[in-house]
């Protein structure tokens, strides 16, 4: 089996394989240096990609890339070609494998093109994987305009690793003089959570099919509430699912290596080991469509919506990561010494500033519209940003920055029937905190199921970049005698301005939206509230400076952001106001006219409520769907594109929550037999 693992991967080994050693080591030269690719080098690993993806059983290749609405886009073009003498035959030269030109003007551009202009260009990401899919040889490739602008996810993901991995080096050369740190690597381990829901159920409720969640639905029986579910015993329909999910991944080389169920009914997880950030975000691209894909062969449906069902957990993918010498060296790893260990200290004091700073890119490069259906509640961490070290972690950072600090007797070991003594990690989980330490790595909680992960990390590479650069400027030139005087001075810095966004005690309390204010921490309950605060802050700094973003690729992002809440809340409203009239009130009338057909023959007063709350249901529910039909028309009236987010953002979302109630209680009035509509219910044991 082992040696099947990756073998639809164009990977390291293959291309070691089968490139001329020479060419290979100009490949990896490239990589290591960030250098250009010579048109020989390029040709000949393109007849050797073509070569192999032809025994593989590929027929096409495609450049594969991430336009700013963080979706995969492909188009296909055939090996197929013929000769000057109309002869058959299989091309792929290096050219075509560094570039492709698909049309730019029908991506979300957030106005750097307009819809004339139609060229832009995809480029070869050769640290990535090439891979094949349904026959098709897939190469990974950022996407930019015909004048040079950013126009996809990858190209400024690729900068900010580049980045981090210029400042960190500086750092970890004036500690490290046993080996040379010529380049760094963000490493991360996605978590991705997702629903499974039977289709014939889903192919009954457009919301679930045009938004993703149901916008309409009464409380079950039983929803979470027994705790049954989390880590239980896998249905064999999704055990199944898995089986295909793990064979494909398996192929592609990808590393899943923990399956099982999560907190709410229909919920499960799935987690792929660390790898390169670039990487790591490739895979969980692939592996959130191969869910979805998967989950069709077996009869069922994979929802990445963060909020499907009101009233029990949504998903969210956490966001693990480190930082990694090229010699693997991890500098979040605090050690056996941890206030000793410079490097440690240097890098978590950059993150803790870092997080401080820049609260808000965080809030809205982790989020969507349709995350803020979850983020802040009682099963994510709340909308404000703070950090949890762990209790030992924190006295040690407390403990340089203020001499007073009494470090809290800590026992490091915990006995165990039949093992003896042994060690405790040295930070427990915090799971309502959004930033949390976890042993030798950062989860970052609070981004969402359904988003690709490449925003976050762009903002924390670009924003620890920004520090460790301020840090490695004030160190350089410092004697080694001088070096760790300096570094506790760092440290005594970055918790005095900035320590203010640690907390390890409970981030859903009370107590912390009221002690985060004190502290001038920032809570941004929504994207829109992010969107409109970060208008009056100076964040693009950490972008402008090493050339992640222009000016100009930072507004268009911020474009693209306020027309996601527009399209999303205006398909929320178009799909309400449907179903309200196809779905809810006939079902309503049905049940009117067959109780009334009843009340001609007897007198029954509880009958008499009944058809009187249906009908006030009904009555209240076309008000509400006038009012819907009036915001949406007058959205289509306002032409600023902010000030459009912003009024749909204030009055869809709680316009939707008065009608739901009605909605949901008449579902609870009207028979299984008049009410088509699949309830959570029939969806919730729809695996069993």
């Amino acid at each position: 089996m082992l040696e099947k693992f990756g073998n639809m991967t164009f990977n390291k080994a293959r291309m070691k394989e089968r490139l001329p050693y020479p060419v290979y080591l100009k490949w990896k030269d490239v990589v290591r240096t960030n250098t250009f690719l010579d048109k020989e080098t390029a040709d000949s690993i393109a007849h050797a990609m073509k070569e192999w993806a032809l025994e593989h059983g590929a027929t096409h290749y495609s450049h594969w890339f991430f336009p700013l609405n963080g979706l995969a886009a492909k188009k296909h073009e055939a090996f197929l070609d013929r000769t000057s003498d109309l002869e058959t035959m299989n091309r792929f030269s290096g050219k075509e494998l560094i570039k492709g030109e698909p049309d730019a003007s029908s991506f979300p551009s957030g106005g750097i093109r307009s819809t004339f202009e139609a060229r832009g260009y995809t480029y070869w990401d050769c640290t990535a994987n090439s891979f094949i899919l349904d026959n098709i040889l897939y190469i990974p490739s950022i996407f930019l305009s015909y004048t040079g602008e950013k126009l996809d996810k990858r190209a400024p993901l690729m900068d900010s690793i580049n980045e981090i991995s210029k400042q960190g080096s500086r750092v970890v050369n004036l500690f490290e003089k046993s080996e040379y740190c010529y380049r760094m690597r963000s490493k991360l381990g996605l978590e991705q959570e997702f629903f499974l829901i039977d289709k014939k159920l889903y192919d009954k409720r457009s919301d679930l099919k045009n938004v993703g969640r149901t916008l309409f639905g009464a409380r079950p029986p039983k929803g979470q509430e027994l705790e049954d579910h989390y880590f239980g015993s896998i249905p064999k329909r999704v055990n199944d699912f898995y089986e295909d999910v793990n064979k494909t991944l398996w192929e592609l080389g990808i590393y899943a290596k923990t399956e099982h169920n999560e907190a709410a009914p229909c919920q499960f997880e799935l987690a792929i080991l660390f790898e390169n950030a670039n990487i790591a975000i490739d895979d969980n691209q692939l592996c959130m469509s191969i869910l979805k894909s998967t989950a069709l062969k077996h009869g069922l449906v994979c929802l990445l919506h963060e909020k499907p069902f009101k009233g029990v957990n949504g998903s969210g993918k956490h966001n693990n990561y480190s930082l990694v010498t090229n010699y693997g060296l991890n500098v979040f790893d605090p050690g056996d010494d941890p206030l000793n260990n410079s490097l440690f200290l240097l890098f978590t004091s950059a993150l803790i500033e870092s997080v401080y700073r820049n609260q808000t890119l965080l809030r809205i490069s982790s989020s969507s519209a349709s995350n803020d259906y979850r983020l802040g509640g009682a099963e994510a961490p709340p909308a404000i940003i703070s950090i949890f070290l762990g209790s030992d972690l924190e006295d040690i950072f407390k403990s340089i920055a203020y001499k007073e600090h009494e470090v809290r007797n800590i026992n490091n070991k915990i006995k165990v029937e039949s093992l003896g003594e042994i060690d405790k990690d040295s930070s427990d989980r915090n799971r309502t905190s959004s930033v949390a330490f976890t042993g030798n790595k950062f989860e970052f909680r609070m981004l969402g199921s359904s988003k690709m992960a490449a925003d976050i990390n762009i903002v924390i590479n670009a924003g620890l970049s920004y520090v460790l650069k301020k840090f490695a400027d004030r160190l350089e030139g410092l004697d080694e005698s001088e070096l760790k005087e300096e570094v506790y001075k760092i440290v005594e810095e970055t918790i005095k301005n900035y320590g203010g966004v640690l907390y390890d005690g409970d981030n859903y309390s009370d107590y912390w939206i009221e002690e985060a204010k004190r502290r001038g921490l920032k809570n941004h309950k929504t994207l829109m509230d992010a969107l409109t605060a970060i208008r009056d802050e100076d964040s693009g700094q950490i972008f402008y400076k090493s050339n992640i973003f222009s000016k100009k690729e930072v507004q268009a992002m911020y474009e693209v952001y306020l027309q996601d809440i527009i399209k999303y809340h205006s398909l929320e409203l178009r799909i309400a106001k449907d179903m309200i009239i196809k779905d809810i009130v006939p079902a309503a009338i049905k049940e009117i006219n067959q109780i009334s057909s009843l009340l001609n023959f007897t007198k029954n007063i509880g009958l008499e409520n009944i058809v009187n709350k249906l009908n006030e249901c009904i009555e209240k529910l076309l008000a509400d769907r006038d009012k819907l039909v009036e915001i949406y028309d007058k959205s289509l009236e306002i032409t600023d594109s902010y000030e459009s987010a912003k009024f749909l953002q204030e009055n869809t979302v709680s316009l939707l929550e008065d009608i739901r109630k009605y909605a949901d209680e008449l579902e609870k009035l009207v028979s299984r037999e008049n009410y088509t509509l699949p309830t959570y219910e029939d969806i919730f044991s729809s695996l069993n």
